[in-house]
Parts: C-alpha cells; structure tokens; sequence
C-alpha cells in the first residue's frame, strides 16, 4: 500500500513539473535554449540538470515541445498540443507556483530576450587558409555576420580575439 502511495506522488510530482516547463514555455513565447529553461528552473527544489533533461526529452517525445536547431544552437518551442495539456491541466499547478514562476519569468526574461551574443571563430579553408566567421546573434536571431579570408591561423585567431 505504502509503495503503491509513494509511486503515485511521483507520477503526480513528474506531472507536476512537466506542467512548470510547459508553463514556462507559454509565458515566456518564444524559443528558449536548453540552458535559457534550466536557468529559469533553478528556483524550483528538484529540478537538477538531468532530471530536467529527462523531462524534457519526455515533452518533446510526447511533442507537447518541439525542438529546432537555428544556427549552432537548439531551441525549444511549446507545440499547439502543449498549450492544449497546459489549459485542460492548468488547475493542478498550485498557484503559488505559478506566482514564482511568473516572478522568475519577469526577472530573468529581460535577459534572456536581450541576449546578445558576439562571437567569432575561424575554419580552416585550405593549406593555410582561414575563414574567419564574426556574427552579433539577439534573441536566437542572427543580426549581422562577416566572413573573412585570412591567409594564416594567426591572422584568423587574431580577427576572432578582436572581435570580441
């Protein structure tokens, strides 16, 4: 009876924090990297990396989430059968929780949707070719990329190291 008790508040728990990603992910609208929703969650007891992981393996198999690759990076995106999940089951997520999402979502949205990232890096062409790949990236969005033909690694590092 006991263990019959404690697998049933798992599932309920597992449920429970499935609907906080999906949560998450509505109210926020807009892809979020990996990273982006675990920095979100690290507020919540009993989410760790791998356990969220799996949760969101679980939600992108069950495609309550899909998830893309844009540039070098992989977003996720709640799915139309995600927000459908999260308004049939919005009443089990206590409202406390929902309070302390929404706060965390407030604080940590602005810079998450702010996100600006510069970077450079060099591929080797041929023989002792480089191209120098330098692009300013907001919000998953790539606003401006340059490549540039060096004719040496050194010159290649010293374009990518300046570039930032």
């Amino acid at each position: 009876m006991k263990e019959t008790q404690s697998l049933f508040e798992n599932k309920e728990k597992l449920a429970e924090n499935k609907l906080i990603i999906l949560y998450i992910m509505q109210n926020v609208n807009c892809p979020l990297s990996n990273t982006q929703i675990l920095k979100l969650l690290y507020d919540f007891e009993g989410f760790n990396y791998y356990y969220f992981q799996h949760l969101l393996s679980d939600l992108v198999e069950q495609k309550y989430i899909i998830n893309y690759q844009q540039e070098e990076e992989w977003l996720y995106e709640i799915t139309p059968e995600g927000l459908n999940v999260l308004e049939l089951t919005h009443n089990i997520l206590p409202g406390i929780i929902k309070y302390k999402l929404d706060i965390v979502i407030k604080n940590v949205l602005k810079n998450v949707k702010n996100e600006v990232a510069v970077t450079a890096e060099y591929i080797p062409e041929n023989g002792d070719a480089y191209i120098t790949k330098c692009k300013i990236i907001e919000s998953h969005k790539k606003l401006f990329e340059l490549n540039i033909y060096c004719t040496s690694q050194e010159q290649a590092k010293q374009i990518a190291e300046n570039w930032q």
